[in-house]
């Protein structure tokens, strides 16, 4: 480490590893929220490699230590994987990958699942330059950072393009909607352009520079062309991401610009992610639908539903207050449906019935009823409601007894349900009817694995427009 690095290291095997401290490192208790409101934030910057160590790596180190402690953060230094556990991370509340490529040959499994797991309780992590290098073997980086190196260019004075969409965003806030800047550009496996989860805030026009250096070229290397973003954020996986090809080393930013983009990014990844927050309910139906759902809105939406099938309108109208109240409640949207169940025949136990001359679980009267009071309990908790049609029942003798008309008078009075509050339908019976032999299991009304991946799609296009837009 050059002398002129001017931290104090652990010996790692006296403690955690090579925890670098500046302004009192130690732990603080973070069990008083108004004592911590008021404390510094803290950064804990990672620097190990396990792919080309860039020589810039200690400057940048001090930098980031001297410049962070001017704006008023504590940055502590660390190149040991002990370092990056449950009960060390705990103390911080940014991690900054300063060029940390190739982490899956530095870190053990344990450290990177305490790593996931700190991040997904909405903790933020801070990315720079190669911190997206040969990360392949760790997927869940990959897939945070959304892509992976390719080549760079040397220091190069570019044109860089601000994302109308980003120009309020504190890391780029007063610049654009286009500036030049000095730096070395890396050229990534693809774009993050339009990944779930991310925002693109920076763009790199490569015809105002040369994208890719002689060495990467002689190996293959490929510029990105139009759409090359620079930095971005990601929101998923439970917590903030912010990356930024700036870093290289510190004449990249140590300026103005530089500054206020990675300190306001370290500030920003610090926040907790605020996403709206969508409930699922319905029978078994959406229980098979329910995870494509969470897979295509991670990190545009917490998508929660019930652990139990919400069955019929008679327990969904018992039920609703303890469902809108799951995980803290204050839900912005509810998809949910009932129907099914209701159709279905019962006996005098109540259990299903073959018996088509049994009554059905709930007569049209008490189905009306039931969602009725289900409807105002979701209005009155003041999120957007989305009701989905109860889908068809198959031709042939289903079990238990379901009549297929039964299925359509239910509907038509949900509908009617819906108009006199203009709630917006999800109208999956009309979306599967047509391709019933396709999508549904043979004499059932449960879906195959493809089926419910289809309506897992309507289902997530329904919620994504009643999403509340979200500000910078």
């Amino acid at each position: 480490m050059p002398a002129k690095f001017q931290c104090f290291f652990l010996v790692a095997c006296l403690t955690f590893g090579i925890l670098c401290a500046v302004g009192g490192a130690g732990g603080h208790d973070k069990s008083d929220s108004s004592e911590t409101a008021k404390k510094p934030l803290r950064v804990l910057v990672f620097s190990g490699t396990g792919d080309y160590r860039h020589p810039e790596i200690p400057a940048l180190n001090r930098w980031l230590v001297l410049e962070g402690t001017r704006q008023g953060m504590v940055m502590d230094v660390t190149e040991h994987h002990l370092d990056l556990k449950a009960e060390v991370l705990d103390r911080y509340d940014v991690l900054l990958l300063n060029n940390a490529n190739g982490l899956s040959d530095v870190l053990p499994e344990e450290s990177r699942a305490a790593v996931e797991k700190w991040f997904a309780e909405g903790h933020g992590i801070v990315g720079l330059h190669a911190a997206l290098v040969r990360q392949q073997k760790w997927p869940w980086l990959l897939d945070l950072g959304g892509c992976d190196f390719d080549s760079d260019s040397t220091f190069q004075k570019a044109k860089v393009i601000v994302d109308p969409a980003a120009k309020e965003h504190p890391s780029t806030k007063g610049y654009g909607p286009e500036f030049w800047y000095k730096a070395d550009w890396s050229n990534h496996t693809r774009s993050v352009t339009g990944l779930p989860g991310v925002r693109v805030l920076l763009r790199v026009d490569e015809t105002t520079y040369e994208p890719v250096r002689e060495f990467f070229q002689k190996l293959g290397g490929k510029p990105m062309g139009k759409d090359h973003p620079i930095a971005w954020t990601t929101e998923k996986h439970g917590g903030r991401f912010f990356y930024t090809e700036l870093g290289h080393d510190v004449r990249s930013v140590d300026t103005d610009f530089g500054r206020q983009h990675v300190f306001e990014g370290i500030r920003w990844a610090a926040k907790p992610p605020v996403m709206p927050r969508v409930l699922l309910l319905g029978d078994s139906i959406s229980m098979g639908y329910h995870s494509s759902v969470v897979d295509a809105l991670n990190g545009e939406a917490v998508v929660i539903r019930p652990e139990e099938n919400c069955e019929g309108s008679t327990k969904g109208a018992a039920q609703i207050a303890k469902w809108l109240a799951l995980e803290g409640g204050n839900f912005d949207v509810v998809h949910f449906n009932f129907g099914l169940h209701d159709v279905k025949r019962v006996g005098a136990d109540g259990q299903g019935s073959d018996d088509p001359d049994d009554p059905m679980q709930a007569d049209i009267a008490t189905y009306s009823r039931q969602l009725k009071h289900i409807v105002d309990a979701i209005r009155a908790s003041g999120a957007t409601p989305i009701f989905a049609t109860t889908t068809p029942v198959p031709a042939g003798k289903v079990r238990p007894h379901r009549n297929a008309a039964d299925v359509d008078r239910f509907n038509q009075i949900a509908r009617q349900i819906m108009a006199e509050h203009n709630i917006a339908i999800n109208d999956l019976n009309r979306f599967s009817a047509p391709k019933l032999d396709a999508l549904q299991q043979p004499v059932n009304v449960h879906f195959t694995p493809e089926g419910s991946r289809a309506l897992g799609e309507r289902v997530t296009a329904a919620i994504r427009d009643a999403l509340p837009r979200k500000a910078p």
